[in-house]
């Protein structure tokens, strides 16, 4: 297995006539795709995931909204949707960490846990489940590179809020489509002299930490390879108890 995978092309080599895919390191952990409606973020994200299951990476998914973006996954054990979005957070915090923390869960494969709309999700909760799920995400991204699980989030915003004190424990993002100067500012201040802000749907920038910002292109796919793969990758309750 290594440590990477190729889901994007490097704009400006595109450009060209050239083909060339952007690595993105799966050693740092986490990550988050930002865009605005339209811009291409679900479509990317499903990409990466299959990306990471050709990479062994097993998955636990959850998608507040409920469109038919990931209704393919509506069978499967660990995939969370409207309001069971919050027993993906006790999933992942309260038996996936504490498994491995404990040493009940011996295994070091990489568990790659997606959210869908994640901010859509706090905001239509009360002040009281908010705090808690928010303390669970900052639970998760502060100790899981320590035991190889990953959270990787797609949403409208970068709003730093849902993030508690960890937003800079995301080391990989890649921002899609247009957006506003708040947002180029918040991500991308040192290289807001030459980024486009007016971007079309697939394109757009990986942000990644240690590493020059770089303007990619999210290639087309096979939808229905991609989504048989992130099938194929779904995390099963009795992985833990098999890698034992």
């Amino acid at each position: 297995m290594t440590s990477v995978i190729n889901a994007v092309l490097d704009a400006e080599l595109l450009r060209r006539g050239i083909y060339f895919p952007i690595s993105i390191d799966l050693k740092k952990p986490h990550l988050a795709v930002f865009g605005s409606s339209g811009s291409g973020k679900t479509y990317a994200s499903q990409l990466l995931l299959a990306k990471a299951v050709l990479n062994s990476a097993k998955l636990v998914v959850a998608d507040f909204k409920g469109d038919l973006e990931f209704s393919f996954l509506a069978k499967q054990e660990h995939f969370y949707r409207f309001e069971r979005v919050g027993l993906f957070f006790d999933f992942v915090s309260d038996t996936l960490l504490k498994n491995r923390q404990s040493g009940q869960d011996k295994s070091k494969s990489l568990i790659i846990c997606f959210i869908d709309e994640m901010s859509a999700y706090f905001t239509m909760l009360e002040k009281k489940e908010r705090d808690i799920r928010i303390r669970q995400l900052s639970r998760i991204l502060m100790l899981g590179r320590s035991f190889n699980i990953h959270v990787w989030i797609s949403q409208q915003r970068p709003d730093a809020e849902y993030f508690g004190k960890s937003r800079e424990n995301i080391h990989n993002i890649l921002l899609l489509g247009s957006f506003s100067k708040e947002v180029l500012n918040m991500l991308l201040s040192d290289d807001k002299d030459v980024v486009n802000r007016r971007q079309s749907r697939g394109k757009g920038y990986l942000i990644s930490s240690g590493e020059a910002t770089k303007e990619i292109v999210v290639p087309i796919y096979n939808i229905a390879k991609v989504q048989s793969k992130i099938l194929e990758g779904m995390y099963k309750s009795s992985e833990a108890v098999d890698s034992e």
